[in-house]
């Protein structure tokens, strides 16, 4: 029996040509969410260049690492979030600006106890050295906080030096 111009009897659930559709409408719809989120990555970086531009002259800023990974801060424990943003090491202070969920840190170097780089924060590590900042916050209490940057060395030698420049640390 012949199917007829209708294309009755014709099984299309495996048929090559609904494959290759559903793998076509698949990967459209993967580029649309790929260029979405570039589009809304492009934004945030544009707002934090915005942030910096408004908070520095390009003379203040001493280094910084724009894909700071952020480990969290002692005193939060474990009710935080991970993330990267931009670490600025300015004439007279640290600056931290994660991108998402948006969170800004801004330790003066006065208030700076101690660096050093452990291989591990607060239990999370990414195996390898962290930059580690003990800190009195504002209340005077001892806080501390951790960061996986990629030119430790140069990071830390810096904010080191920026540190004595400023000079020690004044008691209450």
């Amino acid at each position: 029996m012949g199917t007829g111009a209708s294309g009755a009897g014709v099984d299309w659930s495996n048929s090559i040509v609904i494959q290759y559709l559903g793998g076509a409408a698949l990967c459209i719809a993967l580029v649309i969410i790929l260029v979405v989120l570039f589009v809304r990555m492009q934004k945030i970086r544009r707002e934090c260049r915005q942030t910096l531009a408004k908070r520095y002259s390009s003379g203040d800023i001493i280094c910084h690492d724009n894909m700071a990974n952020y480990l969290g801060m002692e005193s939060f424990k474990g009710k935080q979030t991970r993330g990267n943003g931009v670490l600025v090491l300015a004439q007279r202070e640290l600056y931290f600006l994660r991108l998402l969920p948006r969170m800004e840190l801004c330790i003066p170097l006065k208030r700076i106890k101690r660096v050093m780089t452990p291989s591990s924060f607060l239990g999370k590590s990414v195996l390898k050295p962290l930059l580690k900042v003990d800190f009195h916050d504002e209340d005077g209490i001892l806080n501390s906080v951790a960061w996986h940057i990629k030119d430790m060395d140069t990071f830390k030698n810096s904010l080191r030096l920026q540190m004595k420049k400023i000079g020690p640390r004044k008691k209450k």
